[in-house]
């Protein structure tokens, strides 16, 4: 694996500030529930299509667990007076399956969106998928996350309305 998808990486966003991006640690779990804790209604429910509000202490752990050989997560992080915050995340899980490909998911702070941080996460997370041969990944979300719309759109997926839910859409890209 290339040392540039799993180097910690400093970024300079649209707004002129600046985070780190780095694979996900088991050291993450509190900084990543204290992330989810702090999003919004909408941005949870547009993480978790509204079925969750809170994490269990297993669920979390298995989400900051790097060892997985088919799944890869980045988190985006700031420092400050309290230590390293967790801004941002993205996911994918299932790399090894070959009909359906790797489910993604993208999730920024509130105060940390409309700045490029979901797309710079997002990139790092299609190199590293391209780099251990994933064939495919792809994202079910709402067909109002214009957001997701967006982003999805700019790193090259298409877009095609869910057979099963007309409230829903399949974003989809072979990397």
């Amino acid at each position: 694996m290339s040392t540039s998808i799993t180097a910690p990486t400093e970024v300079t966003l649209r707004d002129g500030r600046s985070a780190t991006i780095r694979p996900i640690r088991r050291d993450d779990v509190a900084r990543t529930a204290a992330f989810i804790d702090a999003l919004s209604p909408q941005s949870k429910h547009a993480l978790f299509l509204g079925g969750i509000a809170r994490l269990s202490d297993a669920a979390l752990r298995r989400l900051c667990d790097s060892s997985h050989p088919h799944d890869m997560a980045y988190v985006a992080t700031v420092g400050g007076a309290g230590g390293e915050r967790q801004i941002g995340v993205c996911r994918y899980a299932g790399g090894t399956d070959t009909d359906t490909g790797a489910e993604i998911s993208v999730a920024v702070a509130d105060d940390w969106q409309h700045q490029g941080l979901g797309k710079l996460l997002l990139r790092r997370l299609i190199e590293h998928a391209r780099a251990r041969g994933v064939r495919r990944l792809y994202s079910m979300d709402s067909a109002s996350n214009d957001a997701m719309r967006r982003l999805a759109h700019d790193v090259g997926f298409t877009e095609q309305r869910d057979p099963d839910d007309i409230h829903q859409v399949i974003y989809s890209l072979q990397p």
